[in-house]
């Protein structure tokens, strides 16, 4: 990764954390709320500046920002945060992550104007070593797989490519799809894909073939001559085989097979996804539409990657911090600048989710505690409330260095 990826990646984590706490800053000051410190980064103060009643200042660790408005302290001050009313602390707290949410938006919007195409749900073809085309077909809307309604591209990629759909051994995923096919809803079970090595032995066989107008004559699938889930070859090759004048195809064919099986066992729930979609026209309305579907299927994907982290799917080691946000973000900067706010709507949306979160120190649980002040109709003590989020930073200040520690151990190991 060069400078200028490592540059980029620091503007987008900087713009993120600046909106999110411009959230809460203009919201208070709209509100009529004493704002005393508005600053992006943790730690010492590298530069400050008074203005008003606010300082403004930027810290040495930008890996956050705080908009400080004595929320934990007991005041007589009639425009301090916890003497304002109920309803206008909750939209101050709010107002951060709906301005992620607002900047993801923004991102989405840009991804997609800066795509050549607007990708749909649609099929229009199948590549050379197609196994779903027995299933689906041209012109078929994707609606659902296993059960996930499906709103873009990357629906379709991560349903595939995170549900395990294959038994140990097996040549071929098997999903349960939702089709739309002309105006109606088809319900197809099974709907088969290769494995890649699988695919591409299919594949390679068939560039045998049509490489050379000799071998037009022999089958039309490699799977009339090898077995790959007993790995033995057919009475038919072996009947091939026996005649000379074929040794040169048989040749091949072993060396297909082989690559084959020196490939498979590699995979890690490896599909190839054997088909591709149909490119859509843009104009003002499908834009929009594909903005929104883009924004709601991250949230969405973020959300499942949460509770993916709870129940142990996920391990604490896949986690990234802003040394790992930086580099991905650097690194995709190199694919393209649409891939680039892709990843920006992504890292966005992310922070504004996780930021609700009813966890300590987290806006989330701020929000717990006004709604819970709100039906009881007293505001629990400054000072309880404030032992509670201490707790909750303490604990994100020990995971933050671990997940540091794991975004450098990556970026030397190379993972």
């Amino acid at each position: 990764m060069n400078f200028l990826g490592i540059l980029i990646g620091i503007v987008i984590f900087f713009l993120i954390i600046l909106i999110h706490e411009f959230g809460h800053f203009i919201v208070a000051k709209l509100c009529k709320m004493r704002v005393q410190e508005f600053a992006i980064g943790m730690g010492p103060r590298i530069l400050k500046k008074q203005v008003g009643e606010t300082l403004y200042c930027l810290k040495a660790l930008p890996i956050g920002g705080s908009v400080q408005l004595g929320e934990d302290e007991e005041s007589d001050d009639p425009r301090s945060f916890r003497n304002c009313p109920v309803w206008m602390r909750m939209l101050v707290i709010a107002a951060g992550a709906f301005m992620n949410f607002v900047l993801g938006f923004i991102f989405c919007l840009i991804y997609v104007l800066a795509s050549t195409n607007i990708a749909t749900n649609t099929v229009n073809g199948f590549y050379d070593g197609s196994v779903s085309s027995s299933f689906l077909q041209r012109g078929d809307i994707i609606r659902e797989i296993n059960g996930m309604s499906i709103f873009t591209t990357t629906d379709i990629s991560f349903q595939l490519s995170n549900t395990v759909s294959r038994d140990q051994g097996a040549q071929y995923y098997s999903y349960d799809f939702v089709v739309e096919r002309d105006g109606q809803l088809i319900r197809l079970d099974g709907v088969r894909f290769a494995s890649r090595a699988y695919a591409q032995m299919l594949a390679d066989y068939n560039e045998l073939k049509s490489g050379s107008e000799e071998y037009s004559g022999f089958a039309e699938l490699i799977t009339e001559y090898y077995n790959a889930e007993n790995d033995t070859f057919t009475d038919s090759f072996n009947a091939l085989k026996d005649d000379p004048e074929n040794a040169a195809f048989c040749t091949a064919v072993e060396q297909i097979t082989e690559k084959y099986k020196q490939d498979y066992p590699q995979e890690k729930n490896s599909l190839f996804l054997d088909f591709y979609v149909r490119p859509g026209e843009k104009n003002i309305g499908t834009v929009l539409s594909a903005t929104c579907a883009t924004f709601v299927s991250d949230a969405r994907l973020i959300w499942i990657s949460l509770l993916n982290l709870l129940s142990g799917t996920y391990g604490l080691n896949e986690l990234s911090g802003p040394i790992g946000v930086v580099q991905s973000v650097g690194t995709v900067a190199a694919i393209g600048f649409d891939s680039l706010m892709l990843l920006a709507a992504l890292i966005a949306i992310n922070v504004g989710i996780v930021n609700l979160l009813p966890i300590p120190a987290m806006d989330g649980a701020r929000l717990v505690f006004l709604i819970i002040e709100a039906i009881r109709r007293k505001p629990i003590k400054a000072e309880h409330e404030g032992m509670v989020h201490f707790v909750g930073i303490m604990a994100l200040m020990v995971l933050m260095l671990v997940v540091t520690i794991n975004d450098i151990i990556r970026i030397f190991s190379g993972g």
